[in-house]
């Protein structure tokens, strides 16, 4: 076996592992939103990762270029501050990052949480406007049976006044009036 890999199998190797990386990342997301598809994409993406892993233990290490040192040469101790400087930049940012997409998170959750009590008052309302029509209906027939009652009653008044006619005549007649 050789003592490193070349360049472009050590490229190779890398992109793979980027974008296994790259699948589970948004895969995690997707389930963390709760996307149907979302299991089937970690399935890939850790897949992925463990056989790169299984890859990289049987590979010999990349070759490291020390800037021409020989024998672990003398790393300059600006160089080294600067590097740690940028890798602490680094990971802030992603510390910001993963708290933006947190928040962001929270967001989605309370807006599904918005819109199903919005469903549930839509529900409500539909039920409160049949009730409404179903009452509006009686009131109708109400309505119109009150009507009919009324102009009975006043065909009954009128009956009663004839028949009272009819009586004072007949108790009219009998007195010899």
């Amino acid at each position: 076996m050789a003592k490193t890999i070349s360049e472009k199998t050590n490229k190779l190797i890398n992109v793979f592992f980027s974008l296994g990386a790259a699948v589970v990342i948004i895969a995690t997301l997707a389930k963390i939103i709760h996307l149907p598809w979302a299991d089937y994409a970690l399935i890939v993406g850790f897949v992925t990762e463990a056989i790169i892993f299984t890859i990289y233990a049987f590979l010999p290490p990349p070759s490291v270029d020390h800037g021409g040192a020989v024998g672990g040469g003398k790393v300059d101790a600006t160089e080294l501050v600067h590097a740690l400087n940028s890798v602490q930049k680094t990971v802030q940012e992603v510390s910001n990052n993963l708290g933006t997409i947190n928040s962001s998170t929270e967001g989605l959750k309370n807006l599904n949480n918005q819109f199903l009590s919005m469903g549930k008052t839509m529900e409500e309302m539909n039920h409160f406007y049949g009730s409404l029509k179903e009452m509006s209906t009686s009131m109708s027939s109400t309505v119109h049976e009150a009507a009919r009652t009324k102009e009975q009653m006043t065909q009954l008044a009128d009956n009663l006044t004839q028949l009272n006619q009819v009586y004072s005549r007949m108790i009219n007649a009998m007195q010899g009036k």
